[in-house]
Parts: C-alpha cells; sequence; structure tokens
C-alpha cells in the first residue's frame, strides 16, 4: 500500500512540477466554437482563420470551416482551407473515424509545403462539433505527418463544446 501512496504522491508531484494540462478554446466569427485539452507548455497561435497549436512532439493546425454543414461539404473545401500550408494534397489513405461523437474522416497522405516547395506528408482530418465543421492537420517533410498523427488523434479525442454554449443539434 505505501509503494502506491507514494507513486500517486510521485504523479501529483510531477502534475505540478510540469504543468498539468489545460483547456484551450478556438474562436470563429468572434465566438467559442471549439474546446481542446492540451498540454500546459503547448504554444497556441490564433494566425487568421486558424489556430496553431505547438506541442513538444506536434505543429497541429486548426480550422473552422465556415458555411459547411457536413463533413462531405468540408473536403470538398479541403484543398482551399489548407492551401496556406499545403498544395496539392492527395489523399492515398482514408478512415471513418469519430470525433466528438461525431462521423469524421482522416486522411494520410502526400502534399507539397506551401513555403518552400518541399514534399510533404499530411494527415488531416475532418469533423463536427455541433453544426461547426473543422479541419485539423499535420504536415511535414519525410514521415512527419506519420510521428504526429497519434498525438494529433489523442488531442482531437478531447474536443467538445465551449463551455457555456449549446451544441445545435
Amino acid at each position: 500500500m505505501r509503494i502506491f501512496s507514494a507513486g500517486l504522491l510521485f504523479i501529483s508531484l510531477a502534475s505540478c512540477v510540469f504543468g498539468a494540462d489545460r483547456t484551450i478554446t478556438i474562436m470563429a466569427d468572434k465566438r467559442p466554437v471549439l474546446e481542446l485539452t492540451v498540454p500546459q507548455q503547448a504554444e497556441v497561435t490564433p494566425i487568421k482563420d486558424k489556430t496553431l497549436i505547438h506541442t513538444t512532439n506536434m505543429f497541429l493546425h486548426v480550422w473552422p470551416v465556415s458555411g459547411a454543414k457536413t463533413v462531405n461539404e468540408a473536403q470538398v473545401r479541403l484543398g482551399d482551407v489548407i492551401k496556406g500550408d499545403v498544395l496539392k494534397f492527395s489523399a492515398s489513405l482514408t478512415n471513418e473515424i469519430t470525433v466528438a461523437g461525431s462521423p469524421a474522416r482522416h486522411f494520410i497522405g502526400k502534399g507539397v509545403e506551401a513555403d518552400d516547395g518541399d514534399d510533404a506528408t499530411v494527415d488531416v482530418v475532418i469533423f463536427e462539433l455541433g453544426k461547426q465543421m473543422f479541419i485539423a492537420s499535420v504536415h511535414g517533410e519525410g514521415n512527419d505527418a506519420s510521428r504526429e498523427r497519434e498525438p494529433m488523434l489523442k488531442m482531437l479525442e478531447t474536443a467538445k463544446s465551449p463551455q457555456n454554449q449549446q451544441v445545435r443539434k
């Protein structure tokens, strides 16, 4: 019993020293539309129409997709939404998954980095929260997207409606 108690004490102290996770809110049209749980040390930067979340093992880009009402409608806009980061995206694998209790689509493929024209691997998830559609993506040269896939999917598992906001069904 003593070892178990000491283990819990260590976990509690580690949370204090290293910082616990925190909740961030993503905005669209000046209103909160999405909450995600991120590591305490994550850098969260809103940039125009997207939010960039930088952790020790991932650069996650999240875009609210205005006007899209379904995953299919958001998918039609995919290339236009991510073009500031990835051009010529082509999926080689599509998985049907669930995010925030709703059907979502996970694409794995390739593209070209918009900033320097280098070949890139790309993972994209299109999901819905209430009536708001989102596109989330990780990408990079070499095998970067596959290394960032698991942390991205884990973070998206925390997606929920902002507190004090009703989900429109």
